[in-house]
């Protein structure tokens, strides 16, 4: 392990800021029927995943004792081919020249990491819009881009 992920695996770097929106999750909901899929994000994984275009979402799920599991969106996105996107992240993961954020949730989480997923088979431009929907029904902490400029001001000023 680098040292760069030696300094962030202290307890401080598992704090989530998320601040999920139940209105707009239920209007993004009834927009999109989305069939959601989840698989822990380890190596071999991506044998489950399609080939196909469609969305994904990092969460992180924490089962402690008898308690219900809870579970958080870290980051979203779309992409043209859900497997080929699985395996860049596990690349990332270990990679020096990988983006920060997208590097300290994967392995601060690590283990504790699934990949949910839902094909959609569409044009780009159309994935593009929906894509700002789901971030902004989600507001996932790591997503640093890709949502409405009605969310994306506010949000910032709070992470």
């Amino acid at each position: 392990m680098d040292a760069f992920l030696e300094n962030i695996m202290s307890d401080e770097a598992r704090i989530i800021r998320c601040a999920p929106h139940p209105r707009r999750w239920e209007r993004f909901s009834n927009r999109h029927e989305l069939a959601w899929t989840s698989v822990p994000f380890v190596r071999g994984g991506a044998n489950i995943v399609p080939d196909t275009a469609g969305f994904y979402c990092f969460v992180v799920a924490n089962a402690i004792g008898h308690l219900p599991a809870v579970f958080y969106p870290l980051y979203a996105g779309e992409t043209e081919d859900l497997r080929r996107r699985y395996g860049d992240y596990l690349r990332e993961k270990s990679s020096s020249r990988g983006r920060i954020h997208v590097r300290k949730f994967l392995n601060v989480f690590a283990g504790e990491v699934a990949f949910a997923f839902a094909p959609y088979v569409s044009e780009k431009s159309a994935r593009l819009s929906v894509e700002k929907e789901l971030n902004d029904a989600l507001m996932p902490p790591y997503s640093k881009k890709d949502f409405s400029a009605e969310v994306k001001g506010p949000m910032g000023a709070w992470q």
